[in-house]
């Protein structure tokens, strides 16, 4: 008989006492870890969209107008039509602006211009009237009406492209827009942020969309 003299609690006494308790300590699971994270980005995401600065809301339109105008050059390229695109003026006091894809369907007698898909519509956007290219380091920002290498659209121009491809602007508001004969090198399209329908942001704020009209490539040029 092995008696314990000292009253010394057994070597494993502590551990039998842990094991036998009501804690049970223990880590975090995969999943358990997964969902924290993702509850952080989707905060840290939240946070971004409230205190980001007004400028900042063209880089989202501007893409979005890339896309479409994507779109329509696959559209007139696999069709073999020329098709435009135009830009709804804002009427006074809407904060909406749309723009407008439609194509030109020859026909027996004459051709008929019908839109081929639904209107892409942009709240508290305008199309920029002075754009101004985003300069480089050590070199200033130069307006896009100084060079003639570039062309900013103006106010009752749309862009049409032909089969091909290529980009040319076009004028008239009702029906196909009339295409000018000769290329111009670049169009960009100034998207500008709104606030009730006035302008707000400053000139370096716009984002561009950078049309090369000889291939009908776009890029988008952020704020």
């Amino acid at each position: 008989m092995n008696l314990n003299i000292s009253g010394a609690n057994p070597p494993d006494s502590g551990k039998r006492g842990l094991r036998r308790g009501n804690c049970r300590c223990r880590g975090f699971s995969l999943v358990e870890m997964l969902v924290v994270m993702t509850i952080i980005m989707l905060l840290l995401a939240a946070s971004g969209a409230l205190f980001r600065s007004p400028g900042s809301r063209a880089g989202e339109p501007a893409a979005r107008m890339a896309r479409c105008f994507d779109l329509a050059r696959a559209q007139a390229v696999a069709n073999n039509r020329s098709v435009a695109i135009r830009f709804d003026k804002q009427e006074p006091g809407s904060r909406e602006l749309m723009m407008r894809f439609v194509e030109n369907r020859p026909g027996k007698n004459k051709a008929t211009t019908k839109e081929f898909r639904r209107p892409e519509r942009f709240e508290d956007i305008v199309i920029a009237k002075d754009v101004v290219i985003a300069p480089r380091r050590g070199q200033a920002a130069v307006p896009a009406t100084a060079t003639q290498s570039i062309h900013p659209l103006a106010p009752g121009e749309s862009l049409v492209i032909n089969s091909d491809g290529q980009v040319l602007i076009g004028t008239g508001e009702s029906g196909f827009p009339v295409a000018a004969d000769q290329l111009v090198p670049l169009i960009h399209l100034g998207v500008q942020p709104t606030r009730g329908g006035k302008v707000v942001a400053a000139e370096k704020d716009v984002a561009i969309v950078q049309v090369q009209c000889a291939t009908g490539s776009s890029r988008v040029i952020q704020p």
